[in-house]
């Protein structure tokens, strides 16, 4: 077992450079199986790497999961291996997050191996996250990908090797880790929710998996292993090809909120349906920082946004949001804040006076504050500038500038203020002047309801000139009448 799975690692490279190993123990047989194994491996090849063990408590089962965590404390004493442990509530995490608890469950592992490794300070090319998935969780995700309808890339199922995490048991069954530890008079924990039937892993684990095996073919899950590592090497050099394409097809912003992807559709539709297939892929991998919940359906609804017009957008797995421009399809992942976002931000609201502004000058306010848009993606607001201009030197006062808007600076009020939502607030969006509360307006543009605190509103005391990123008003238009216009201009930072 020890050799088995020290050449496993070997082939994979998973002690390239590794001076830290970080290895999440839940005190399951898995996880234990890997921290015993791991130790002995450093013992036996003589390695000069650090075991670090985590356990994550998250805070559902009760006593049993302080069972769990006494024992994962006692194991690594008594390997003599430093063992942290984090306490996370994830049912709130859950709740709060809008996932599933199995879901909230994976993202909170991983974020806490994360943290561990910030806190000691530990080097990210010489830190690898070992974690204890085996070939029959890598059969149990291929089924659930496919029943899901992921195509190839999901049927595949788990990686050995995924940036700094590694997975050294995917060459080894469940069997195989029981027997180990039964031989070796090695204790582990059980965890009574893996017993239970309410999650579909577990379903699949104790009831499709098994009647399969027993009535049409009992090496049901070896075949499956072999079509998720012959379909991972097709993958990989699809990948490649993936790669070229992804350069020449798409441009990549970060911003302050994540990745901002530009499909360039010229050049995207230039290649292969199946090829495009994959790049779509990648790219929605890539913004979402995972390719969990990544499936067909999202690709599809991709394809069709491209034949859609101009200003269309739909809402895809992860919370991303891709949008159709003229020549490209932009997105970005719209990420749920943990400090709740619907309420509103805290920020001063800033009054601009414009009573004395001459012809030709400008006032600057620095703002650097985050917003969002009509498509809740987020941008960092850099300035705001007030100008005012002579009506000759413009020459498109009706431009479609998103961030540039015009007004007759006669028929407002001088002083501005920039703010976010306040109660009263109320825009006129018809030509006769009937009003519209704000809050009614944000709602039948579908403008997200956790960013509707957070679009910079430019306000004559409750009279919304702008909505920035979503719409002015109809008031306050240029006109052959006009004698002073006010040029407003918001500076969006990288």
């Amino acid at each position: 077992m020890i050799e088995k799975v020290y050449q496993y690692m070997k082939k994979n490279k998973m002690f390239d450079d590794c001076r830290h190993m970080i290895v999440g123990l839940s005190g399951g047989a898995d996880s234990v199986c890997l921290l015993v194994l791991l130790h002995r491996i450093c013992i036996q090849y003589q390695m000069d790497m650090d075991i670090i063990a985590v356990h994550i408590n998250h805070e559902i089962r009760g006593d049993e999961a302080l069972r769990d965590q006494y024992f994962a404390k006692n194991l690594s004493k008594d390997l003599g291996i430093a063992c942290y442990v984090l306490n996370k509530d994830v049912k709130a995490i859950a709740k709060l997050r809008g996932v599933s608890l199995e879901t909230a469950g994976r993202q909170v592992r991983y974020e806490s191996f994360a943290q561990v490794k910030k806190e000691l300070g530990l080097s990210d090319v010489a830190t690898k996250i070992a974690v204890a998935h085996h070939i029959d969780d890598l059969v149990e995700t291929s089924l659930m990908h496919l029943i899901r309808g992921s195509g190839i890339q999901g049927f595949s199922g788990i990686l050995p090797v995924n940036g700094d995490i590694i997975r050294p048991l995917l060459c080894v069954y469940k069997k195989e880790i029981t027997e180990f530890l039964k031989r070796e008079g090695i204790g582990y924990v059980i965890d009574s929710t893996n017993l239970e039937s309410d999650y579909q892993r577990n379903q699949l684990r104790n009831q499709l998996i098994p009647m399969i095996e027993n009535k049409y073919n009992p090496e049901f899950s070896k075949a499956i292993y072999h079509m998720a590592t012959d379909l991972l090497e097709i993958n990989h050099y699809i990948d490649r090809q993936v790669v070229q394409l992804e350069a020449a097809c798409v441009r990549y912003d970060n911003t302050n909120n994540g990745l901002l992807a530009h499909l360039l559709l010229n050049e995207f539709q230039k290649i292969d349906k199946t090829l495009q297939n994959y790049l779509l892929r990648a790219v929605l991998k890539k913004i979402a920082q995972t390719s969990v919940d990544i499936y067909r359906k999202h690709i599809e609804l991709l394809r069709q946004l491209c034949q859609k017009q101009v200003g269309k957008k739909i809402n895809l797995s992860n919370e991303i949001i891709a949008v159709r421009g003229y020549h490209e399809i932009t997105l970005q992942r719209f990420v749920r804040q943990e400090n709740h976002l619907d309420k509103q931000p805290i920020w001063n609201p800033i009054s601009m006076d414009l009573s004395a502004m001459k012809m030709g000058e400008e006032q600057c306010v620095q703002l650097g504050i985050n917003i969002c848009d009509i498509n809740g993606i987020w941008h960092k607001v850099e300035k705001i500038c007030l100008q005012l201009v002579d009506k000759k030197e413009i020459k498109n006062i009706y431009s479609n500038n998103v961030y540039t808007k015009f007004f007759d600076c006669d028929k407002i009020n001088r002083k501005i203020d920039i703010r976010f939502k306040e109660q009263g607030d109320f825009i006129r969006i018809h030509a006769d002047g009937r009003k519209k509360k704000i809050k009614k307006e944000l709602i039948d543009l579908k403008v997200p309801a956790n960013v509707r605190n957070h679009i910079l509103l430019l306000a004559c005391e409750n009279e919304i000139l702008w909505a920035v990123g979503v719409r002015r008003c109809q008031t306050a238009f240029v006109d052959e009448n006009t004698k002073n216009i006010l040029k407003i201009c918001v500076v969006i930072g990288d």
